[in-house]
């Protein structure tokens, strides 16, 4: 009998394939730089935008957070602190851990640490990456709180 009852269940899934299509998210994560404004000893060797968290995109989540850090010597950041996250934490844990990863260079010597502070925008689209984009462009202009 059980062995029927597989017999069925496999048949049924050759001769009525899934009819759930395969929805495409697009993500698109955009920085700011908040300070310091302009004169700052130390830029990011790579300032190419970091690629969406793939965690997010399962989780379908998007939003806000601005960060503040010191880059230090060795040209790392340190001391990253939350500002703001928004809708959660969730969303800092990521962003905290893109700008653990970046290297910093200065052209002045001695190096010493300077503060930034940065807000990373999140945006999700279920359209295009061009919908999402242009979301995007607008979101970054709304406050992060």
């Amino acid at each position: 009998m059980r062995l029927l009852v597989l017999a069925v269940l496999l048949s049924a899934v050759v001769l009525f394939p899934s009819e759930a299509k395969r929805m495409n998210i697009y993500g698109e994560t955009i920085v700011t730089e908040i300070t310091p404004e302009s004169g700052a000893m130390w830029t990011r060797v790579n300032d190419k935008e970091p690629m969406f968290p793939i965690e997010l995109a399962k989780a379908r989540m998007a939003g806000c957070t601005i960060l503040s850090f010191d880059v230090i010597e060795s040209g790392k950041a340190d001391n990253i602190q939350t500002v703001i996250s928004i809708p959660n934490t969730k969303i800092s844990q990521h962003a905290t851990s893109i700008v653990s990863q970046w290297q910093w260079q200065t052209a002045q010597t001695p190096t010493a640490k300077e503060s930034h502070t940065v807000r990373l925008d999140f945006c999700l689209g279920l359209e295009s990456l061009e919908n999402t984009q242009q979301a995007c462009a607008k979101q970054i202009q709304l406050p992060c709180e």
